[in-house]
């Protein structure tokens, strides 16, 4: 009897806990093969972090894996010595590491794999990507039994991290702190077949100054303790807070199938709530910026809207963005995921729309960063491309329809996908998209992995027409969320959707370095006369009965009345390697046009017109739908002389806007 009320006891315990337990989805949306429960604490004197994290990670390879490989994310802020500050030279974007006491690292105490089986002295540092003896920023642990397949392994860490002064994403700057990539995180065992993998292989690569990150998705339940006088927003929702009696509080966050966690605290924070549908927006903003706040949270609702159209529905309760201090740049606009930072210029004018354009892009990686989540050491473009291309749209519709969706300032106007075209036009040949983040010549991996990838999608848009492309972004959404996607997988899901083959395109964009260019060559006419051909009566009477004139000039030429006609030819060319089909409108006297398509696989075609009005110009991409296009001022020819082309113009005010915003990131 006594058993039998001890068993209908545990049971009834058993099932208050599994209650008590947060959920935030009935049905889990990813595999949850790495789940994080983790405990720390912020001195925020001495800018340190003391963690104790519990890892429930399981292997789902059929594959006995002897090993385990974490990364250290902090350690790359370590010594002049690590892989990311030689790469970088201790500068990133427009920050500077401090390096007298700005250093940040991690060092793990203790670490075991369940109660008792302690693996501290197995430890050790590798560097599987560029062979840096003193990068620190992956470790491997040999194990005394290997993981056997579909087993779940209990990790126990001990751990302490000084964070740096604010750089790379993360730091402080005063009582500002930004904490990512702030704990020991377990890498991705790939079994052969998955991914680009031939055998098993961990996928645990240092952190480089042109990479970000790649994990598997899982639950995170961290709570936070530091002082009082802090506020505190993080990854995911608060379940709660708890006054401790040294004066600290902790606080207690919570998030389902999401693959990393970061969190911020400010003395300063302001923080001002809002909603869209079922999302909580929170935006902490720091003092005196508060009229910020409508632009930054407009921006969001605008892009949560855009990216549910567009891909497919946001499942998280919460937003959370972050406004950093005063110099404290350098964790400007970055992603985690629920949990963006964008920054604010003071009093910087409404016609600037830099803060929209942060928010906008920083959110839309929710989506490629976040729920995608393909492998940005390896495919950066996959996440940075995709978020890129999402913002120039979500831009130039939102902010674009009564001037310049980036710049409407002094009778200027500059869209963003005018801007990433020049961005892309500085070094077009440079390097190819499909390359790992940290192989990248100086100044490539913005260029092929934000811009490039960019403009292809959109000039793949145009081609298909809004609602093909719209029927394909959620079929690979839906496809591949949680799922961690290749190029391959999104051009398999191209072709499918589409129902062609378009390795021809990609092959030549994705994997190449060639570019695009059509240009008009030239346009002739030739006068017609009509008249009987022979020869009647003298043949001394007979005179010449055509004229021809080419090109530009056309001063002599005038619309003749009565019998006369014109034939007349217009010569493209393709000056680039890279094909695609184009359109060519050729405009006549009198007001006719025709639009020509063209497959633009041959070096050159001629247009021929005969028995009619004469050409007066003639020009490639009328639309302007190919954004590929390296050189747009050679798309058109006239016969007769502008004073100012329109094109050539806008031009130069993309030019000196480039350098006044590169001027504003500077002083930023």
């Amino acid at each position: 009897m006594k058993s039998c009320i001890l068993t209908i006891f545990n049971i009834f315990f058993m099932a208050v806990l599994v209650v008590a337990q947060p959920k935030m989805f009935d049905t889990p949306l990813s595999p949850r093969l790495a789940n994080y429960e983790i405990e720390v604490r912020l001195d925020p004197a001495t800018k340190k972090l003391y963690g104790n994290e519990i890892i429930t990670w399981t292997n789902k390879s059929g594959d006995y894996i002897p090993d385990l490989q974490f990364h250290l994310y902090l350690n790359a802020f370590k010594n002049e010595q690590s892989t990311f500050m030689k790469e970088s030279g201790g500068k990133h974007r427009s920050s500077v590491l401090e390096r007298n006491g700005g250093w940040g690292w991690t060092q793990i105490k203790k670490m075991s794999i369940g109660q008792n089986t302690v693996v501290t002295d197995s430890i050790r540092f590798i560097c599987p990507d560029d062979g840096n003896q003193m990068d620190e920023t992956v470790i491997q642990v040999m194990l005394q039994e290997p993981v056997k397949p579909y087993q779940t392994l209990i990790i126990n860490i001990e751990f302490e991290a000084k964070l740096p002064q604010v750089f790379a994403r993360t730091g402080y700057k005063g009582d500002f702190f930004l904490v990512g990539q702030w704990f020991p995180k377990i890498g991705v065992y790939e079994e052969a077949g998955d991914r680009y993998a031939t055998e098993g292989q961990w996928n645990c690569h240092q952190f480089h100054s042109n990479s970000e990150f790649f994990a598997d998705f899982g639950i995170y339940d961290v709570k936070i303790t530091l002082p009082e006088k802090f506020t505190v927003g993080a990854t995911g929702v608060k379940i709660n807070e708890q006054l401790n009696q040294d004066g600290t509080k902790t606080h207690r966050y919570y998030c389902e199938d999401v693959h990393d966690f970061a969190w911020t605290a400010d003395t300063d924070f302001i923080v001002v709530e809002d909603q869209w549908k079922h999302v909580k927006i929170r935006y902490m903003i720091q003092p005196m910026r508060e009229y910020a706040a409508s632009r930054h949270i407009n921006a969001a609702k605008n892009a949560l809207e855009y990216l549910e159209e567009w891909y497919g529905r946001y499942p998280y309760p919460t937003l959370t963005i972050v406004d950093p201090q005063y110099g404290g740049f350098g964790a400007a606009g970055m992603e985690y995921p629920t949990f963006i930072t964008a920054g604010m210029l003071w009093m910087l004018p409404d016609g600037i729309k830099l803060p929209e354009e942060v928010t906008v892009h920083e959110f839309g990686h929710n989506y490629f960063y976040g729920m995608l989540a393909s492998n940005e050491f390896e495919e950066a473009w996959l996440d940075e491309g995709m978020t890129t291309y999402v913002e120039l749209k979500m831009m130039d519709e939102y902010y674009g329809k009564n001037g310049g969706s980036m710049l409407s300032l002094w009778g200027i106007n500059i869209m963003d996908s005018q801007l990433k075209w020049i961005f892309y036009k500085i070094r077009p040949r440079r390097d190819v998209i499909f390359k790992n983040s940290w192989e990248y010549k100086r100044g490539g991996y913005g260029t092929f992995s934000y811009n490039k990838p960019a403009l292809m999608l959109l000039t793949l848009e145009n081609y298909l027409g809004q609602e093909k492309m719209k029927e394909f972004t959620r079929e690979y959404f839906h496809r591949f969320k949680f799922k961690h996607p290749t190029t391959r997988d999104f051009i398999n899901t191209f072709n499918d959707v589409t129902g062609e083959d378009y390795n021809w395109f990609f092959d030549q964009v994705i994997y190449g370095t060639d570019v695009l260019d059509y240009k008009i060559e030239k346009i002739t006419n030739k006068k017609e006369i009509n008249k009987l051909l022979g020869v009647f009566g003298n043949p001394a009477d007979i005179s010449d009965t055509t004229t021809e004139k080419s090109d530009q000039d056309d001063s002599t030429f005038s619309d003749d009345p009565g019998e006369t006609t014109w034939s007349g030819k217009v010569y493209v060319s393709r000056e680039g390697e890279v094909h695609f089909p184009v359109e060519i409108l050729v405009k006549f006297s009198g007001g006719s046009q025709v639009l020509e398509n063209w497959d633009g696989k041959e070096r050159y075609k001629v247009l021929k017109y005969s028995g009619g009005a004469r050409i007066i110009s003639a020009e490639v991409d009328p639309d302007k739908k190919i954004w590929l296009d390296v050189n747009f001022l050679n798309n058109g020819k006239t016969v007769k002389k502008y004073s100012a082309p329109k094109l050539k113009y806008n031009l130069r005010w993309l030019f000196w806007t480039q350098n006044i915003l590169h001027v504003l990131s500077i002083f930023s």
